[in-house]
């Protein structure tokens, strides 16, 4: 069977793999890394793929058309997130018009709103639900062996169309056999520029791959632990992941960074001494970064992951408020302990770039002001300051939706014209305008610290690596200066027919297979 995966065109530099999908200030880009493992394994089973990541390659729709008709395939796969899905769904309906092939849509949105997501669009065959890699297997085997759409019931993790009904199938088990899973960077070789995808905190270019899946930490506002990859930690093997990394060294030698995109990969203490032994045993000359807890404060096991290569920590401190962390179910650290955190890093040599969440659950003027000097306080490398993004398939969604606090259950306002992220949170005492105006404030007032840019003068001069990445950074902070002074009228960009307002919001049935009545209509109001 052909299979079609596909990073759907949209704006210019959209993530839609980001935790916060949308166009970032920094010029960031993503890598699609969870569909090109999907990817992988479907290579793997034996079938013919294509893969291309439109906004990477800034394929507009027509040529992203063309790219399909030349390859026919039987499948089309595709990635969607809440804020894009209208125009997603539009856009699957367009190429199945064009191509005949069947198609099927993967992610977070995909999995919070499976049966949803079927209503909204009048050709869509199928929902991948949660974990979705061997889903898609599944059903290229599947219809590889001559079955039928009739007998589509027994491959679990799977929503679907069937004359006038969509079916939910019974979820799929989380797969444990980590190391089965083809390397990411094995797809990025045959259909990825490197050079197109770039984090803002990381040196460029950069490769991005995952050592394991989930997180068994509770916060309410994560997206892909409550909806793709769980809320325990499944982990590669130590050989396993030094073996992708030295096939990335060996492959880019102008690569300056391996970006690991686990939700926090320091979880396990003996896996990080392990891994950086056998990167120091092999003599493999690497520089790598990765999502970090505030409580890891093991100043000797930092010593050593910094002797094998580890440049930076992204690390969400969220606030300095504990009631706030509480509500977020944030947990861990107390304050004495990220400082603890934030001055062993900087002893053993390691960077941090700080993630500040703003909005949550009882959040006032005074404690984002305080979670602002917070920040100041911590003096991370590079800082982010977020409004809370709370989507489908999260604690935090269903909480704010209790409460009254989402402004609009519309997706097509979760983003502005330019493809930045829009907070649909009106809190009871701060508005979303606010809460973002307040966010652009910190921004400002967190870089034009006299002592942080004597600090970005010196790192550029005595740290010669860093250097392209301060420029560069320096640049996309002007860009957003200017971005702030621009009226910007909220709302995505249009998919090739107009825009499609999501539906009222159903409970979707989980586990068991359910059945609803076709819609009378793709779209509905």
């Amino acid at each position: 069977m052909k299979v079609f995966f596909l990073n759907i065109p949209f704006h210019e530099r959209y993530s839609r793999e980001s935790r916060s999908p949308g166009v970032a200030p920094s010029g960031t880009l993503y890598y699609p890394i969870y569909l090109a493992l999907a990817a992988g394994v479907t290579r793997k089973g034996g079938h013919t793929i294509d893969f291309l990541d439109a906004p990477a390659d800034r394929y507009d729709l027509d040529r992203t058309r063309e790219r399909i008709k030349n390859f026919a395939p039987d499948l089309i796969v595709a990635t969607t997130v809440t804020a894009s899905v209208c125009h997603d769904v539009q856009v699957m309906d367009d190429l199945a018009d064009s191509t005949g092939s069947m198609t099927m849509l993967v992610g977070t949105h995909a999995t919070a709103r499976p049966l949803e997501t079927l209503q909204m669009s009048r050709k869509l065959d199928f929902v991948a639900v949660g974990e979705y890699d061997f889903t898609i297997l599944d059903v290229a085997d599947h219809f590889s062996r001559g079955k039928t759409r009739e007998e589509l019931a027994s491959v679990p993790g799977l929503a679907y169309r069937l004359g006038g009904q969509f079916l939910r199938n019974p979820d799929r088990p989380m797969w444990e056999k980590m190391d089965e899973i083809p390397w990411a960077s094995l797809i990025y070789k045959d259909y990825l520029k490197i050079e197109n995808y770039s984090y803002g905190a990381q040196l460029h270019p950069e490769i991005t791959i995952v050592g394991g899946r989930g997180c068994p930490y509770q916060c309410t506002y994560c997206v892909f632990p409550q909806t793709i990859t769980g809320q325990r930690y499944r982990a590669r093997s130590v050989k396993d992941v030094v073996d992708e990394m030295e096939f990335i060294v060996k492959t880019w030698p102008h690569n300056k960074e391996i970006m690991f995109e686990d939700d926090t990969m320091t979880l396990d203490k003996k896996r990080m001494r392990e891994m950086s032994e056998e990167i120091l045993r092999r003599g493999l000359k690497v520089t790598w970064s990765g999502n970090a807890r505030a409580d890891f404060d093991d100043i000797e096991l930092l010593k050593l992951m910094h002797r094998a290569g580890c440049r930076l920590f992204c690390v969400g401190f969220e606030s300095d408020d504990q009631e706030m962390l509480r509500s977020m179910k944030k947990g861990g650290a107390s304050g004495k302990i990220r400082e603890s955190f934030v001055g062993a890093c900087k002893q053993a040599g390691i960077l941090i770039h700080g993630c500040f969440l703003l909005g949550g659950t009882g959040e006032t003027r005074s404690t984002m002001r305080g979670t602002l000097e917070f920040a100041k306080r911590m003096n991370p490398d590079t800082a982010q300051f977020f409004p809370m993004m709370v989507y489908p398939g999260t604690r935090a969604y269903e909480e704010a939706k209790k409460r009254g606090e989402l402004e609009s259950e519309d997706y097509t306002g979760w983003l502005k014209d330019s493809g930045y992220y829009m907070s649909q949170l009106n809190r009871s005492d701060i508005s979303k305008e606010e809460l973002t105006a307040f966010c652009d404030r910190a921004l400002r007032e967190f870089y034009f610290r006299p002592s942080y840019i004597l600090s970005k003068i010196k790192q550029f001069l005595f740290v010669p690596r860093e250097r392209s990445r301060i420029l560069k950074g320096f640049q996309y902070f002007l860009q957003k200066l200017a971005a702030m002074y621009t009226v910007d009228r909220s709302g995505a960009q249009e998919p090739p027919d107009g825009k499609l307002s999501a539906p009222s919001q159903k409970e979707e049935p989980s586990g068991d297979k359910t059945s609803e009545p076709a819609a009378s209509s793709g779209k509905t109001a």
